[in-house]
């Protein structure tokens, strides 16, 4: 199964609580700019699930709007504290779906990727709105392969 793993769009500094920042409008526009390219290339959304904090909402919204609009779904287990282990345990109880978008934040989409390749001790760097593609046998430790890892092109 392919899944892509996204780390939320740039979120304000500030709220009453983590949980509430929303996105910036450049936030916005990244998101928006890199998902459509990746749809210009083929890649394709069959389900997607994301953290019920507001920015990874929104950003699920975002990749949602640039597929012409799906619904999502929200999960606990992939807010910013949860532990891999614990995903994938989740996971392993949903159906089997291709093209699965997760959207999460820092420090779980590194460490989710680091467990799920195997390479504990090579955790990838995501910044704000970046996507892992993972080509993925089963939902454990070691159960895919990164395919590749791509940001928001920024100006220099």
């Amino acid at each position: 199964m392919r899944v892509y793993l996204c780390r939320h769009g740039e979120a304000v500094a500030k709220a009453p609580t983590d949980a509430e920042r929303p996105l910036t409008e450049r936030g916005r526009a990244e998101v928006l700019s890199l998902w459509q390219t990746l749809r210009e290339e083929g890649v394709s959304v069959g389900r997607m699930v994301a953290s019920p904090y507001r920015r990874a909402q929104q950003t699920a919204l975002c990749i949602a709007q640039a597929f012409g609009g799906m619904e999502q779904e929200s999960c606990g287990y992939l807010v910013p504290e949860a532990q891999p282990e614990r995903f994938l345990e989740w996971l392993m109880l949903q159906p089997e779906q291709e093209n699965l978008v997760l959207v999460s934040h820092m420090p779980l989409v590194s460490l989710l990727t680091a467990t799920w390749i195997g390479e504990p001790c090579s955790r990838p760097a995501f910044r704000v709105g970046s996507v892992a593609a993972l080509d993925v046998d089963v939902a454990a430790a070691n159960g895919a392969r990164l395919l590749w890892l791509r940001g928001p092109e920024r100006p220099c």
